[in-house]
């Protein structure tokens, strides 16, 4: 997404993480509604690259906005860098952990398999786990379009094998409570990836959290139902009149 430099530097900074799979698609329809008011960072899913993401970018805070995989990524970067994050949405998420709420035994039976797949075989596999039953009925011309933009540039497997075990692992549940920016939890109803109650719980575990739940969507709530990004764009608007003073140091070491 080419930037022009001057506009840039007039609108606030999103720095935009999701997965390596068919969400990276899905998470294209937020960034369409972010860039007309925000300049918009798409970063690998890392911490490490993010940084460097938002450092060659000249910001020095952004707003963080992080879609399934890519929000694990966002709680450790709001967690261990709190100066560096304006506000946070973590969106189809969860804290892992004890606060993680297993989904039914066949999506993970399924995620494991994913990997085996070709990528446009395995794309569609998806839908069924990604996409809400009456999204299906109702937007199906837009999930054509996920799968056809994120075949522009199929799945690295091995990055999708990589951000799997890094999911398996994350936990950042007794951690949550050393977030301190301003923090959206969107979760569709229907989830099967991660059940409803993964975000119920990330938004009680982080202090003055606003949890979004979404009726009639899933893991793929962009697609599912669109109007939630504009719910989306309206939270980081309302954070973004002047930039968060970085929180207060406590006698307690962040992660580096």
């Amino acid at each position: 997404m080419r930037r022009d430099a001057a506009d840039a530097r007039t609108r606030p900074p999103v720095l935009f993480l999701t997965g390596s799979g068919l969400t990276a698609g899905v998470g294209l329809r937020t960034i369409s509604e972010l860039d007309p008011r925000f300049d918009v960072i798409a970063a690998p899913a890392t911490t490490e690259d993010s940084l460097a993401a938002l450092d060659t970018a000249g910001a020095e805070q952004a707003h963080v906005v992080g879609l399934s995989f890519g929000a694990t990524v966002a709680q450790e970067i709001a967690i261990r860098h709190p100066d560096r994050v304006r506000s946070l949405v973590l969106g189809s998420s969860t804290a892992g952990g004890e606060l993680y709420a297993a989904p039914e035994p066949t999506v993970p039976e399924f995620l494991r398999r994913l990997v085996e797949l070709p990528a446009e075989e395995g794309l569609w596999a998806s839908v069924p786990y990604l996409y809400a039953p009456s999204a299906r009925r109702r937007n199906a011309l837009l999930i054509g379009e996920d799968i056809a933009r994120r075949l522009r540039e199929p799945p690295d497997r091995d990055t999708y094998r990589r951000q799997l075990v890094a999911a398996r692992a994350h936990d950042t549940a007794a951690r949550l409570t050393e977030i301190t920016a301003p923090t959206l939890v969107i979760h569709g109803q229907e989830d099967r990836i991660l059940p409803l109650e993964n975000g119920r719980r990330l938004g009680q575990a982080i202090a003055g959290a606003r949890f979004m739940p979404l009726p009639g969507a899933a893991h793929a709530f962009p697609t599912d139902l669109p109007d939630a990004n504009r719910e989306l764009v309206s939270f980081l608007l309302e954070h973004s009149s002047r930039r968060r003073a970085s929180p207060r140091r406590t006698g307690r070491a962040t992660r580096a």
